[in-house]
């Protein structure tokens, strides 16, 4: 069974890897053309709405989709108990949305908001039909499916944007194609499923998976409306356009940490979920799971902070010259992202999740605290709050790790110290190799070869740990595939 899993587990990562890996080519190609197209004041408009729709997001989800993972006996009727859950609940926050948007408009002074908050919250709707049907296929780890159709509903959506733009449509060509997602999802979960939940609805199994559920609830809320405080501050306090740089340096930084972050928590939290039984195995995969997510993230974020000015200018357009810093900053903010996700599937592995809630408000109120500290000084300052934060969260979330599977924070950094000596090394050399060089073109492409003949050739030199392991996933799941073909 172990071999089995293990298999399962790394065909998951492949699947799911490959995904994020078109998606993310995928969304800097759409990136370079709808910013070229659009203003940083439309971008800023539509990052206004995202604490709204994030805390409604959170609510409608109540942690009912990690509960039916983590649910070891699952049968029919929870899946059509949480359907009609999500449904109910999607009609109520829309409905309230849409009340409520001519004071979220007045709020930002942007009358345009309300019409964007009205038909945000529609798109909310609809999409609702379709959660439950996702969750399945992490349950069954049938991570090829779910791929190939986020793969597509992403793509056909990119590609409605880009079309949008062209025509002139200027901020609803990022509101709109959220519609044309919902029905290329819809087609192809019919497609490969022939599965509907129901519309049954069980009280026991509501309180049964709404007792796991609960806790991160209001630690996701939380967490939702603290990853979305920074935009509401900057939107309240400075300008859509000074939010605009800010949406786009977050999402360049956001696409190699959320890629890994999120390929690891689709895999890990139900491959963990089997092994935690199993203490021994589970403290080595988990181990395993850190070093080999750093291995890879590390000196891309590093990498993309060295030469973020050549990457932004020649991408999207010296328009965009005021997001490099925000970018560098935040990359190094971002880094620990999945190294935090991880910490805290294992914690709801493990069924703690009122661990998770305790963690979420203790690291809420630093954050806050920080926050609140910086806002006076500027947003460059704001933003390096955010490294100080996130380490300093990072200290507290490895706190329980510790004590559940003995795998703390001195552990975890110790693991991850090599790896971040020689991405910090990689950046150093980047920058040395490329600081006479005036061609942006020139400095992107030297800067990209350097790092990546630097990183694997000090890794290969020093006998890496963490790059023996990734040659021995790719021999032994990979090669040998091949070789059976």
């Amino acid at each position: 069974m172990a071999e089995s899993l293990k298999n399962k587990a790394f065909s998951g990562m492949v699947w799911v890897g490959l995904e994020k890996f078109a998606l993310q080519i995928f969304a800097f190609i759409q990136g370079v053309i709808m910013a070229r197209l659009l203003m940083p004041s439309d971008y800023g408009l539509v990052a206004m709405t995202g604490v709204f729709f994030s805390i409604s997001y959170t609510f409608i989800d109540s942690g009912f989709s990690n509960a039916l993972i983590r649910k070891k006996d699952l049968i029919p009727v929870d899946y059509s108990t949480v359907y009609v859950t999500n449904v109910i609940l999607s009609l109520f926050f829309a409905i309230l949305l849409c009340l409520c948007s001519s004071l979220i408009a007045n709020f930002y002074k942007e009358p345009i908001l309300q019409q964007i908050v009205c038909v945000d919250a529609l798109s909310l709707f609809l999409g609702s039909f379709l959660a439950v049907q996702g969750v399945r296929l992490q349950v069954n780890l049938n991570f090829k499916v779910l791929s190939i159709i986020t793969v597509a509903e992403n793509v056909i959506g990119g590609i409605a944007s880009i079309v949008l733009a062209f025509l002139g449509f200027g901020v609803w060509s990022l509101v709109y194609p959220a519609f044309v997602k919902i029905v290329v999802k819809a087609v192809l979960f019919w497609y490969y499923q022939r599965w509907f939940p129901g519309i049954r609805f069980s009280k026991q199994s509501f309180k049964e998976l709404f007792a796991y559920g609960s806790k991160l609830l209001i630690s996701r809320l939380i967490d939702s409306i603290y990853n979305n405080i920074y935009p509401l501050v900057i939107g309240k306090k400075f300008s859509s356009k000074d939010l605009g740089f800010y949406t786009k340096a977050t999402g360049y930084a956001n696409l190699p940490a959320m890629t890994v972050s999120d390929v690891l928590g689709r895999v890990t939290f139900p491959v963990l979920a089997k092994l935690q039984d199993d203490e021994p195995t589970l403290q080595r995969v988990y181990r395993r799971m850190i070093r080999l997510s750093a291995y890879v993230l590390f000196p891309i974020m590093v990498g993309v902070s060295v030469l973020a000015y050549p990457l932004i200018v020649l991408l999207i357009g010296i328009k965009w010259e005021p997001s490099v810093i925000y970018l560098q900053i935040l990359c190094f903010v971002l880094m620990w992202y999945p190294i935090h996700a991880l910490n805290l599937n294992l914690l709801q592995v493990k069924g703690r999740s009122d661990l998770f809630l305790r963690l979420e408000i203790i690291k809420k109120i630093v954050g806050v605290i920080i926050l609140v500290i910086t806002v006076p000084m500027g947003l460059i300052a704001m933003c390096v709050g955010g490294i100080f934060s996130s380490i300093i969260c990072l200290a507290i979330n490895t706190y329980y790790t510790g004590k559940l599977i003995n795998v703390g924070f001195f552990k975890q950094m110790k693991d991850l110290l090599p790896t971040l000596i020689y991405s910090l090394s990689m950046g150093v050399v980047i920058y040395w190799s490329v600081y006479f060089i005036s061609s942006l073109w020139l400095k992107l492409i030297i800067g990209l070869i350097v790092g990546v003949v630097f990183y694997f050739g000090l890794s290969k030199l020093t006998k890496s740990q963490d790059l023996v392991y990734l040659k021995e996933l790719l021999q032994e799941n990979i090669l040998s595939r091949w070789k059976k073909q």
